[in-house]
């Protein structure tokens, strides 16, 4: 690699970092936000325990944000060399364009191949851990079970409410047990108490403290004067089993969760069986497909750039975010199109890396013959 090569890799190398750290930080949040404020604001959980699991979500995000920071930085920086002059200063001193840009593609191709790595592997196995871990996160402090100022109704066959809650702290606390049919058949309540989860054995224990209870007739729960006073206590225990709510928070696997290998294994077993396993067969070309768009997006965003003639950072990024979307709109269209095979969404999927990809050869092959307009 020549001076002039390494000039061009270090200003593409720099701009690539920053884009893709900003488009990553957009797309986590993207992705998370919602549940993410619901946790750290309604149910308390703590902001160290939700970024833990942001941090399953970085390899599925670094399949959009490495694609789209490459061609936000070929973008960038060959409008401002082509700005400046400095391309047909590059070329006057005897380097061709193919010369100069062939360090570009090879770095977007090597990205391209750590995109598949994780389209294929690691970015739908974590996704799935994220929804999980999301659902766990609320089980595994006790802060996040019950949120002050509602009944809470998560519990299998109790409704909670509590005024306040602090860390394992609980105040101004009124549980009511119900039958099968949703009618109360014991009220308890207490000013205080705390809640100590046994996710391994799947309950939870409540100590409460200054407790009454009202016990109601199973035979007629609803007619208030068949309630008869029940314990009162200084000290009161109650353990619930959470079987049922963690399994209702068990995150199903479908297509966007399943592996490469997986997805094959799934179509031959549809296959095999005499299922189109048409969803599959998107979901794999996909991973595939999307994951070469590193080098599609830096195919055409070079002469892109080069024809822009633009300096402002601006206008860069506007061009990243339309491609972008030209790109993944297609990319959308063919999974909406899963169900229907007549329509062959798995070439549809790979429809924009063509149009890019071959776009992208012509418009370079025409500034090499004609040099830079």
């Amino acid at each position: 690699m020549n001076i002039l090569q390494r000039y061009i890799a270090r200003q593409i190398l720099f701009t690539l970092i920053v884009a893709v750290a900003v488009f990553s930080v957009i797309l986590l949040t993207g992705n998370a936000l919602k549940q993410l404020l619901e946790l750290l604001s309604t149910k308390q959980v703590p902001v160290g325990a939700v970024l833990k699991q942001l941090l399953y979500l970085v390899p599925f995000v670094l399949t959009f944000s490495l694609p789209m920071g490459m061609m936000t930085a070929c973008l960038l920086v060959f409008s401002r060399l082509s700005a400046d002059n400095e391309i047909s200063a590059m070329r006057a001193c005897g380097q061709s364009f193919w010369q100069l840009i062939a360090p570009v593609l090879a770095a977007a191709f090597l990205l391209s191949l750590v995109c598949l790595q994780f389209n294929l592997q690691q970015a739908p196995l974590l996704k799935a851990a994220f929804k999980q871990g999301l659902s766990n996160v609320g089980l595994s402090h006790p802060t996040a079970l019950l949120e002050p100022g509602r009944f809470n109704d998560d519990f299998p066959g109790y409704l909670i409410y509590v005024s306040d809650s602090k860390g394992e702290l609980i105040r101004d606390v009124s549980i009511y047990q119900l039958d099968a049919h949703g009618s109360v058949i014991q009220k308890i309540r207490a000013t205080h108490g705390e809640l100590h989860p046994d996710l391994p054995h799947k309950k939870i224990d409540i100590a409460l403290h200054n407790v009454k209870t009202e016990i109601h007739d199973p035979n007629d729960p609803n007619n208030p004067q068949r309630i008869r006073p029940g314990v009162i206590a200084a000290d009161y225990k109650l353990t619930m089993d959470i079987a049922p709510m963690i399994e209702a928070k068990r995150v199903r696997r479908d297509t966007n969760h399943l592996t490469f290998t997986e997805l094959v294994a799934a179509i031959v077993h549809l296959r095999q069986r005499g299922i189109n396993p048409s969803p599959y067969v998107v979901r794999a070309h996909r991973q595939w497909a999307t994951s070469f768009s590193c080098l599609a997006f830096a195919m055409i965003a070079i002469p892109f750039g080069i024809r822009s003639q633009r300096r402002e950072t601006s206008i860069g990024i506007a061009w990243s975010l339309a491609l972008a979307f030209a790109y993944y709109f297609l990319v959308i269209v063919a999974e909406a199109l899963s169900n229907r095979p007549q329509f062959y969404p798995e070439v549809i999927v790979w429809v924009p890396n063509f149009i890019f990809q071959t776009l992208g050869i012509v418009l370079l092959s025409r500034i090499s013959r004609v040099g830079v307009v």
